[in-house]
């Protein structure tokens, strides 16, 4: 009997990871923010102790995610993130944070180690950064363009919406050099 419910709930998170919807069953979450306003500006000190301020990121194409440690979508998109996000177009032209909701530094620290995470984390173990940005839902992205404004934003994890994130950021990384290379 086990054994039938450990295939099943196998199953479930196979039918999970390739189904075409968004992996959240947070769908009816309100969002604060739209794409095309100016990014909502605010300050998170990174693991490491350096303070980000999103509103001082002018001028560089910016990813803000925020997840949690017990979040199953999270834990599907967060090494996409390191492999095909950070490690890809980490540069003086991109920065990304990514802010663990309701959670303390000591337990993402424990989490990233474990995993084996290199990209920036900030905790927020408050909401007071998410509170900016949603009634509920992570993972939570957005990516914000040189001039400040959110160019694209997702809730939940869904492996087409995550590639379109991508091309947003390539997009946007290849403004920023053909304008350095024309100066």
């Amino acid at each position: 009997m086990r054994l039938v419910a450990g295939c099943l709930l196998l199953l479930c998170l196979c039918a999970a990871l390739v189904s075409p919807r968004s992996f959240t069953a947070q769908d009816d979450m309100k969002s604060y923010t739209k794409v095309g306003q100016q990014m909502p500006s605010f300050t998170v000190t990174e693991l490491g102790g350096k303070k980000i301020n999103v509103g001082a990121t002018r001028g560089k194409v910016t990813l803000v995610n925020f997840w949690a440690t017990w979040c199953p979508p999270c834990r599907v998109e967060m090494p996409r993130l390191e492999e095909e996000v950070w490690r890809k177009y980490r540069s003086e032209d991109f920065v990304m944070i990514a802010i663990a909701r309701e959670q303390s530094a000591q337990e993402i620290t424990a989490f990233r180690k474990e995993y084996g995470f290199s990209f920036p984390m900030a905790s927020d173990p408050h909401r007071e950064v998410y509170k900016l940005f949603g009634s509920g839902g992570i993972p939570r992205s957005y990516v914000v363009g040189v001039d400040g404004k959110i160019l694209y934003q997702s809730v939940g994890y869904n492996p087409a919406e995550f590639d379109k994130m991508k091309e947003v950021i390539e997009k946007e990384l290849k403004k920023v050099q053909q304008a350095k290379a024309s100066k």
